[in-house]
């Protein structure tokens, strides 16, 4: 990348975390917003593929959007600037057990991350799932994979010995694993959730979903669940972050399928 390009979709980065700062106030109907397009518009005809490709959100951006969705655009913005959470410089490393013996035991769970943002996130969550034996791990919508190098780092390595999977779509997904014949749970507070403590059946796989950092999961998601569970909070924030609530309940079923199988 030149400097002049970083330079440029640096600037449209900011645009972004502007408009996003700003919006609670003025909605899209701000001369940030046009000049969020006219920035983008100046790759139109760029040969570079990545930069066109930054051009082609402009075609995404409308005033009537709601703010989830003008955030979603951001994303490759970020991706392609390298921009993440700095969390991982804090991991401590300790010795691994290198035994394979444990892979051959996983519990019949499997961990489904929708639209999850962070890098870091989806990393931690890796090393979870690694650490209690989970089945395997799907990354829908623009959650980002092993493969881009700061999920790797905060995975530690643990994605070697997890197996997971792309998938575009979240909605998808789910009706695919319920054919297959999961119990698809949605991990998300609302009115209707009950608690996580609540007896697990074990006669079927179990699925969790995950959503967006900011947003939580989608209402359409959450329907096509055949539950919705909520970590049972006493503080007054009523929310988690994804990575600590996918730890939380991981654990929970874990703890509870062991004592089952005694």
């Amino acid at each position: 990348m030149s400097h002049k390009a970083e330079r440029a979709v640096k600037f449209i980065h900011e645009l972004f975390l502007e408009i996003e700062k700003s919006h609670p106030e003025t909605g899209f109907n701000t001369p940030l917003f046009d000049q969020l397009i006219e920035a983008l518009y100046v790759y139109r005809d760029h040969k570079d593929v990545e930069l066109f490709k930054i051009y082609s959100i402009s075609q995404h951006l409308k005033k009537d959007m709601t703010l989830r969705d003008f955030l979603y655009w951001i994303v490759p913005v970020e991706r392609y600037l390298n921009k993440n959470l700095k969390d991982e410089d804090f991991i401590i490393y300790n010795k691994d057990d290198k035994s394979m013996e444990k892979k051959k035991n996983t519990i019949p769970l499997t961990i489904i991350l929708d639209n999850i943002r962070s890098s870091f996130n989806v990393g931690s969550v890796f090393r979870t799932s690694e650490a209690f034996n989970v089945e395997k791990i799907f990354l829908a919508g623009y959650s980002p994979d092993p493969s881009n190098p700061k999920t790797q780092k905060t995975t530690l390595g643990s994605h070697e010995y997890v197996a997971w999977e792309n998938h575009a779509k979240c909605l998808d997904l789910i009706t695919d694993l319920k054919v297959q014949g999961y119990w698809v749970i949605a991990a998300e507070t609302t009115n209707h959730a009950i608690s996580l403590e609540k007896p697990f059946k074990f006669d079927k796989r179990t699925a969790f979903v995950f959503g967006n950092e900011r947003f939580g999961m989608d209402p359409q998601v959450i329907e096509a669940c055949h539950e919705t569970r909520k970590v049972p909070l006493g503080g007054i924030k009523n929310s988690l972050n994804i990575a600590n609530a996918a730890s939380i309940c991981i654990y929970e079923f874990a703890k509870q399928y062991h004592a089952w199988k005694v």
